[in-house]
């Protein structure tokens, strides 16, 4: 019979991303992630068969953890679209848990590191900016409808936008730039219009 595994490959999953994103994938060695997991490389190779399937492993828990959790906690569920996106901003200049500064978005960190060149670890990425592009274009279209965005505003430029503004705040958030949430503040005012009253 063999021997149980000392961890199942989420709570693995979870370690690896903890350090990619803190660290960025250059950065972290296989010897960071035999410490970081707690297994030695042998057993890593066996399991994810290399490092960069691992990374792209990784991003993918990411995603699913953190991007799809941010998206369904600050937008899918926010009564005013325009209050989730903003919240969704806010809430991105905030350390992890147990962290002293922001990481950022381990996607952008990922994605501007020579890591990410791999073909896996790239379309890990790209599904998750895809994830954060579909649901902005949602919080967009809801804004539209709620009369909460000028009728002629092109919904999918707007999207984009915030795709983009998104991406620029985390990189700023993860080298400590002041004045981030006065200049979400200012974005989200002039791109949207005060709550239409009953």
């Amino acid at each position: 019979m063999s021997r149980p595994a000392k961890y199942d490959d989420i709570a693995l999953l979870d370690a690896s991303v903890d350090l990619l994103w803190r660290d960025g994938c250059d950065a972290v060695s296989i010897r960071d992630l035999e410490v970081a997991l707690g297994i030695k490389a042998p057993s890593i190779y066996r399991r994810f068969h290399s490092r960069d399937e691992l990374v792209a492993r990784s991003v993918d828990r990411y995603v699913d953890r953190v991007v799809l959790g941010r998206i369904r906690r600050y937008l899918d569920l926010s009564d005013d679209p325009v209050e989730g996106l903003h919240e969704f901003f806010l809430t991105a200049l905030d350390p992890p848990p147990g962290a002293s500064r922001s990481w950022g978005c381990m996607l952008t960190v990922t994605a501007t590191q020579a890591g990410g060149a791999d073909v896996g670890v790239s379309a890990s990425v790209d599904a998750g900016l895809a994830a954060l592009d579909e649901a902005f274009h949602r919080q967009v279209e809801r804004a539209l409808q709620s009369g909460r965005l000028d009728p002629d505003a092109d919904v999918d430029a707007l999207a984009t936008s915030l795709l983009v503004a998104f991406e620029g705040l985390v990189v700023l958030a993860r080298n400590d730039h002041p004045g981030l949430a006065a200049g979400v503040d200012s974005l989200f005012s002039s791109l949207f219009t005060s709550p239409v009253s009953h």
